[in-house]
């Protein structure tokens, strides 16, 4: 029961993530469109292009460490045949 009732605020924290680093990332995409100067432009788009990846694989680094720790073992259980 536990782990269904983490289930639904993670979801809809990983969806408020990735929604928020979208709409962040398009806003940089139409500030960037307006720049009229080459070298800038050029700039401008390489540093939105790490800045979008960095971001999405946290985003994604988060959410998978949200479900590692909702669906993982208990504490203290032990896997069959694994000795520690």
């Amino acid at each position: 029961m536990k782990r269904v009732l983490l289930t639904i605020p993670a979801f809809l924290l990983v969806i408020g993530m990735f929604l928020t680093i979208l709409m962040g990332l398009v806003r940089i995409t139409l500030m960037i469109g307006e720049i009229s100067f080459g070298i800038a432009r050029v700039a401008a788009w390489c540093g939105e292009l790490a800045l979008g990846v960095v971001l999405l694989l946290s985003a994604v680094w988060i959410a998978t460490h949200m479900a590692v720790w909702i669906f993982g073992p208990a504490a203290g259980f032990e896997r069959a045949g694994i000795s520690s």
